[in-house]
Parts: C-alpha cells; sequence; structure tokens
C-alpha cells in the first residue's frame, strides 16, 4: 500500500441495534434479541461458529435481511424501513462478485456510474482508492489476470470509492490462502485506520477476531455472548463458551470439585488429586463449593520432571508432541484425560515420558457445571 495521502469519507455514523429478532419459516430463530451499539469510526467484528447468526445480523444492517423485531438504526435515522442502496453503507462478501467482462476501473466505477457521477469525479475516486490499496497500476486489467489478493482489493476498492458512512464486510478473506489472508489481514487494519469510518467484519476466525477489531462481539445460537475488546475477551471469558471458542490450542477443561480445606480453597480431581485455589480467585468466587470445571489455557501450563508433583503439580504420560518452530504443543494423559500444553520448543520431552504438568492457578478459570458461567469473574 502506498502511504495515505488524503482519502476522504463521507459522514461518519454509529450504528446500533435494539433487540433485533431474525426468525425464519419453521420457527427457526437466527437472531435471538440482539442489541448492539457500535461506534463512531470503530471497526467491530463479529465472530462465532458458523450458523451463530453474524452473518444474518449484519445483512440485517445492511437491508438484506429484514428483521422480525427490533429497531436497526445507522447514524440518528432508523433504517428498518429503508432500501439498501438508501443506508449509506457499503459491503464487501467472501465472494468478489466482480464483473469478469470489465477492467478493474471498470469494476471500481461501476457504482458511481450507476448514480451519474461525473467522469472526472469519478476517475479522481477510483485513481485514489487505487493508490490506497497499492492495485494503481492494474486498472486496466481484467479480473482473471488478478491473484486472489488483488481481486479481494478491487473489491475493497469498489466499496470504498462510494465514500460510505459504514463498511460491512462478510468473510472477505475465507476465500485467500493463508499468507495471502495474513498479508490482507494486515492491510485492512492499515485502511480502517486510513479511511477512519465505522466498519463491522463478519468472520468464523478467530485470529481475525482478535488482530483486526477495537472490540469483538462473540455470538452462539443467535445471542450475544460476550462484547469487549479482544485481549480483555481472551483473558476474562464471561461463559465456557466464550472461554472455549477463543484461543488456539482452546482451552483446556477440567471436571472436579471445589472444597474448603480450612486453610482455604481447593480444586479436586477425579483421582484424589488436588491443587490449591489463590485466595483472589476463592473471594470472587465467594465460598462456593461442589462440582465445578477447571478452565486453563496451554500456555498457562508448564511442564518439569516427574520428580516436581510434590510442588503442586499432576503427573502424567506425553502422548503427543507437536513441534511448531517457535513453540511446541504437547498433549499430556492425566487423571483420564488429555491436556494441551503450550511450551517453548527447545524443552526436551519425549512421546511415552512421565512429566509433571504445573498449573499458573493465578490464570485459572472456574465455571457453573449448569450454567457455563465463568463464576472467577463475579
Amino acid at each position: 500500500m502506498t502511504p495515505f495521502c488524503g482519502w476522504g469519507i463521507g459522514q461518519m455514523a454509529e450504528v446500533s441495534l435494539k433487540r433485533v429478532t431474525k426468525v425464519y419459516p419453521g420457527n427457526v430463530v437466527a437472531v435471538n434479541d440482539v442489541s448492539l451499539a457500535v461506534n463512531d469510526k470503530e471497526l467491530l467484528v463479529l465472530v462465532g461458529p458458523s450458523g451463530c447468526g453474524k452473518s444474518t445480523t449484519l445483512r440485517i444492517v445492511a437491508g438484506l435481511e429484514e428483521a422480525s423485531d427490533g429497531e436497526v438504526r445507522i447514524g440518528d435515522r432508523v433504517v428498518n424501513d429503508v432500501a439498501p442502496k438508501d443506508r449509506d453503507i457499503a459491503m464487501v462478501f467472501q465472494n468478489y462478485a466482480l464483473y469478469p467482462h470489465m477492467t478493474v476501473f471498470g469494476n471500481m466505477a461501476f457504482g458511481l456510474k450507476l448514480r451519474k457521477y461525473p467522469k472526472a469525479e469519478i476517475r479522481k475516486r477510483v485513481e485514489d482508492a487505487a493508490k490506497v490499496l497499492g492495485i494503481q497500476d492494474k486498472l486496466d486489467r481484467k479480473p482473471k489476470a488478478l491473484s486472489g489478493g488483488e481481486r479481494q482489493r478491487v473489491a475493497v476498492g469498489r466499496a470504498i470509492v462510494r465514500k460510505p458512512a459504514v463498511f460491512l464486510f462478510d468473510e472477505p478473506l475465507s476465500n485467500l490462502d493463508a499468507k495471502l489472508r495474513v498479508e490482507m489481514r494486515a492491510e485492512l487494519n492499515r485502511l480502517h485506520q486510513r479511511l477512519q469510518t465505522t466498519m463491522i467484519y463478519v468472520t468464523h476466525d478467530q485470529v481475525e477476531a482478535m488482530t483486526l477489531g477495537d472490540r469483538i462481539v462473540v455470538m452462539n445460537d443467535g445471542v450475544i455472548q460476550q462484547v469487549d475488546e479482544p485481549i480483555k475477551v481472551y483473558d476474562r471469558p464471561k461463559n465456557r463458551f466464550v472461554a472455549g471458542f477463543l484461543g488456539t490450542p482452546p482451552m483446556n477443561f477440567i471436571e472436579g470439585n471445589v472444597e474448603s480445606n480450612g486453610d482455604g480453597m481447593v480444586f479436586s480431581f477425579g483421582d484424589g488429586s488436588s491443587l490449591a485455589v489463590p485466595a483472589q480467585l476463592a473471594t470472587l468466587m465467594n465460598g462456593m463449593s461442589g462440582s465445578a470445571s477447571l478452565g486453563i489455557r496451554p500456555e498457562n501450563l508448564a511442564l518439569e520432571g516427574s520428580d516436581a508433583q510434590s510442588k503442586g503439580g499432576v503427573l502424567g504420560s506425553v502422548s503427543v508432541v507437536e513441534p511448531l518452530g517457535d513453540e511446541m504443543i504437547v498433549h499430556v494423559e492425566a487423571f483420564g484425560q488429555i491436556l494441551v500444553c503450550k511450551v517453548d520448543s527447545h524443552q526436551r520431552v519425549r512421546v511415552g515420558e512421565e512429566i509433571t504438568v504445573m498449573f499458573d492457578m493465578n490464570k485459572a478459570h472456574f465455571f457453573d457445571t449448569k450454567t457455563g458461567e465463568n463464576v472467577s469473574m463475579r
């Protein structure tokens, strides 16, 4: 991308959804009572598994789907009954949807021509957008002569020449290979910083969500589970679904019991072993006792020799070792389940070796086995 040199976008806008619901025939609830406020100039990412309602929510904002109930606002307007073309939004889809018989210039200019913009204005907008996106030398080419990443830039360029109040992205990088996804992710981030306009981005990829979003919205079964800055959602997941969805490898969950031992609180495993619960966490759990799920991320587990069990670890046997260059994923079988650990790749670990898994209990989470709520976040 070339340095930014004054690309102006139109009126900025907040987007708000108030108790929005979408029900399809057969009483299929795709979006369930969603309320959400997207700040002016914010890049908000909707993330969740397939079928969670994130794309439907985006399409309701765009006007491509009609809400069954609730209110949608863009800026100070209620837009429930406003046609998509009049909502001052631009959308970029997973499918680039470029016209194969048109050049890059023609594809980017097409929407402006339909709106009867003067030729000089069209050319200026297209050329300015092409410079921002680094495709100014490809305006005379047709889509078949472009790489996947270049085609995606054209699709983005077609959106930004409109100078909309809001950009909507629906899994725009899903068709790219891994290397191009990383490159385009960084370019979209820079683009948002340069354009300074409101963007809503939908993805099932947690890495995209964590790296792109000013805030992320985690959805499941049509319901918003948690909204916050990416690192806060990662460090303080509201429930077990959020905790298990974010993170690679995902969080380890261990079933057991929380008990008082007189001096404090302990978490007991099924084999009779236990770990002390730090006083700060015990205070947050407010005297909880009984069954619970302990959640701990792979990077918060460490591996030591089998003789280290007396320090408060759990003895297990290494079943899988996955070297990844700068780090290593190690699967350890202990008390009848697998613990996944993320450790330094230079640590010597062999399959079949007896080893002690050390828990950083200050980073542990405890979840109610019935509700899934994170009870260590009260």
